[in-house]
């Protein structure tokens, strides 16, 4: 007859049936395990979806709750430095602009009204102009005021710090 109907006849069939049934179970198991794989990956990626959303939220609590406490601070701030300046004016409105101590009694050597100079110093090649020659020289009451301004924003800015540590505690917590 045919030669390959022969050559069929001499197949151990049953070894192919067995390689064969093998193969249908290793590719079986390779689509379960890949698909069991995907599966818990994709519910991974879910977790972490979900955590990177509820950081986002939470940076975005911070971040608005952050820029609350600035505009408190900046407000109450701009309010106690125009308090302050009014005070101030109403204290210089009421007080003398200078005041000289007068001594009574001379009893140092020192003199309380120097004597006259004979002259002036050469000038330097760079002069610095003295505090008193210069037009904007800051006077007593300029000093005084920046130094309340000045006092004030350190208390504001460890008022704005406290606030703002707290803040990130009670939200990150």
């Amino acid at each position: 007859m045919f030669p390959i109907i022969g050559i069929l006849k001499l197949l151990p069939w049953r070894l192919i049936g067995a390689a064969a049934l093998a193969l249908a179970v290793f590719a079986a198991g390779d689509r379960y395990g890949e698909q069991h794989v995907m599966a818990r990956w994709d519910a991974e990626k879910a977790a972490q979806a979900q955590t990177v959303a509820k950081q986002a939220a939470q940076v975005a609590a911070v971040a608005i709750h952050q820029t609350t406490i600035d505009q408190e601070i900046s407000n109450e701030f701009e309010t106690e430095k125009a308090r302050i300046v009014a005070d101030r004016r109403h204290l210089l409105a009421r007080v003398p602009r200078r005041v000289r101590h007068h001594a009574t009694t001379h009893s140092g050597p020192v003199p309380e009204v120097s004597a006259v100079a004979a002259g002036t110093d050469a000038a330097p090649a760079n002069p610095v102009p003295a505090a008193g020659q210069q037009a904007d020289a800051a006077t007593c009451n300029q000093l005084a005021e920046d130094a309340a301004r000045t006092t004030l924003m350190v208390v504001g800015f460890q008022r704005w710090y406290r606030e703002q540590a707290g803040a990130f505690g009670r939200i990150g917590q």
